[in-house]
């Protein structure tokens, strides 16, 4: 069975293999659940259960852009419940323009979601897991996979960090991370090395 997650993770009770699914940009669990249905169907017959995760950062509805020198309202699409794994700009969130710049920059809210996954993989019964990510759901993986492949590669870390759980993604209609800055997924024990990330 489907199981949906927002805000913080429930881990599933289930033996069976889990795939997390990781929307994209102002989608959320349920549109990513409606739009994966086929995909669902497969991968269950795999002998694979699904948890569709919700990004923690809601985008507004409306935003204030300068129009001919101006401050102008805007509607952001029209979805309810739009929401994202991180930001591109700090003083609007719903502003998205820079996500195909191929240059380096900051994601605002990224430790949140990061904060989020971890929790999630805290719960998880299951010792390994893989992750899928669509559109910015794939960059915030890709992001994901570094933390992933960090832990795995150092002992002391792969039993002490919960990423170490994640050993596969699939990355669909995505784009490479330009985040530039540190991640941490906040590990207390001072003999794992490693767990201030810079990318």
């Amino acid at each position: 069975e489907d199981q949906k997650m927002s805000g913080w993770m429930m881990g599933t009770t289930s033996k069976r293999r889990t795939v997390l699914m990781i929307h994209g940009w102002a989608q959320n669990a349920n549109v990513m659940q409606s739009r994966t249905k086929k995909l669902h169907k497969r991968i269950s017959e795999l002998g694979y259960d699904c948890m569709y995760l919700e990004a923690p950062h809601l985008l507004p509805m409306t935003s204030m852009v300068e129009v001919d020198g101006e401050m102008v309202e805007v509607t952001n699409g029209g979805r309810e419940n739009a929401k994202a794994w991180f930001m591109y700009s700090e003083k609007d969130p719903s502003d998205a323009s820079m996500a195909l710049q191929e240059t380096p920059m900051e994601y605002f809210g990224l430790d949140a979601s990061i904060s989020m996954i971890k929790d999630c993989l805290c719960k998880l019964e299951t010792e390994s897991c893989t992750i899928f990510g669509f559109s910015q759901g794939a960059a915030f993986v890709h992001i994901l996979s570094i933390l992933a492949s960090t832990a795995r590669m150092k002992p002391n870390c792969k039993h002490l960090s919960p990423f170490a759980k994640i050993d596969s993604a699939i990355l669909v209609s995505g784009f490479a991370s330009m985040h530039q800055g540190c991640m941490t997924d906040n590990l207390q024990a001072t003999d794992c090395e490693g767990s201030l990330i810079t990318i």
